[in-house]
């Protein structure tokens, strides 16, 4: 009786072992097809979609295959490199099916979050958070640490595309300003709390982190590391929200500023001066405004001289406004720096003093000859675009304006 029972439980082993193998036999035989595809040079649309098919169905067999998950980036690469404009999509699509069914499969999970966080699918990016945060609250420390992980690498990914949006809204909507202001400064609390708590489990169980895929450690600790790279930055952000929101006067400033800079966009120059000046009438202190002030000087006095006729006199004076406007900016940025958020300190200076240089150049080319103290203004000039260039390199206006120095002189 003993001996036929475990025969039976022997029987039962081999069963089931032989069955694990033929799966992963079917598994490698779908995948060693859809390989062929990923590495032929411009095969056929069909053939991508059929080895797509062929990756799905190798994870039918073999649902935590990592290999899988490789396969599919390696032939959405090499598709989307020779023209199929539809591979992306189609991997997302496999990597989602994947998850449904394996919940539990962080490679899958890690490169689905690298696809949101590639394209700036910030609702993408929340709902990988928030099914992180469901799997952290079940299983043991090694998928708590790992569901932490990817939603960590979830967060910390749509920070950077928070900040880009509210920097758009700049000169668009001063609501979206504001809401992807409090939301950056959320997600950044939260992201900082949830690597605190990372941290603190491999610190007391280093197990935990051995035992977790490399590439989602990885993408979890340089997507927080991304997120996290600038404090000073964040304090910006958490003193703009708590400003606006205790100081009806700043914050009417600071939306009539937005406004003013969606004019200005417009090249709207008297409704944008007006919202401007409204903005420093609610909130003197607000440096923001009063450099685009400056700005829409500059605009409209270098658009006069450039339909040229009668309209050199009305824009001399619009730009020695201008000059006037941006060294009071400079001084004051100097010692204050700005108050809206998003635009770093040194950027702002940096644009400041390449409106000041671009302010003097186009004065120069108005008043010719009529221009007094030429000798100093140049000098004037060469300093202010040093200190835009030393301040903010990348700034275009800065080295268009070298190039030109460095071509024709002042």
């Amino acid at each position: 009786m003993k001996t036929s029972r475990l025969a039976a439980l022997l029987l039962s082993a081999l069963v089931f072992s032989g069955c694990g193998l033929l799966k992963q036999k079917a598994a490698d035989h779908y995948l060693g097809k859809a390989g062929k595809t990923a590495a032929a040079q411009n095969p056929p649309q069909a053939d991508v979609e059929a080895a797509f098919a062929n990756i799905e169905k190798a994870v039918s067999y073999a649902p935590d295959s990592a290999e899988a998950v490789e396969l599919l980036g390696r032939l959405a690469d090499s598709a989307s490199k020779n023209g199929f404009a539809g591979a992306q999509e189609l991997e997302a699509s496999a990597l989602k099916k994947i998850l449904a069914a394996r919940p539990l499969n962080w490679s899958a999970r890690e490169s689905l979050i690298n696809f949101f966080a590639a394209r700036g699918d910030i609702g993408g990016l929340e709902a990988m958070a928030a099914q992180a945060q469901e799997l952290s609250a079940s299983g043991g420390e090694g998928q708590r640490y790992c569901a932490l992980l990817a939603g960590l690498a979830a967060r910390a990914s749509a920070l950077p595309w928070l900040e880009s949006e509210a920097y758009l809204s700049l000169n668009k909507a001063p609501e979206t300003l504001f809401e992807k202001a409090a939301a950056y400064e959320a997600g950044a609390a939260r992201v900082q709390a949830m690597k605190a708590e990372a941290d603190k489990l491999t610190a007391s169980d280093p197990s935990v982190k051995k035992s977790a895929p490399a590439a989602l450690v990885s993408a979890a600790e340089v997507a927080a590391a991304d997120a996290l790279r600038d404090p000073e930055a964040r304090a910006a952000i958490a003193g703009f929200n708590a400003r606006a929101g205790s100081d009806t006067a700043f914050r009417k400033a600071v939306e009539l500023a937005v406004r003013g800079n969606a004019a200005l966009v417009k090249k709207e120059y008297s409704q944008a001066r007006a919202f401007y000046q409204g903005a420093l009438n609610h909130y003197p202190a607000l440096i923001d405004a009063r450099r685009q002030l400056a700005e829409t000087d500059f605009q409209e006095g270098a658009a006069l001289a450039v339909a040229g006729g009668g309209n050199r006199k009305a824009a001399a004076q619009l730009l020695y406004r201008a000059y006037g406007g941006a060294s009071a900016v400079i001084a004051e940025a100097l010692k204050t720096g700005n108050l809206i958020p998003f635009i770093k300190p040194a950027k702002f200076l940096g644009d400041t003093y390449s409106l000041k240089a671009a302010d003097l150049a186009a004065l120069h080319a108005v008043e010719g000859a009529r221009l007094r103290n030429t000798a100093k203004l140049e000098a004037e000039f060469k300093s202010a675009l040093d200190e835009a260039l030393k301040l903010n390199p990348e700034g275009r206006l800065a080295r268009e304006l070298l190039e030109r120095y460095t071509k024709e002189g002042f």
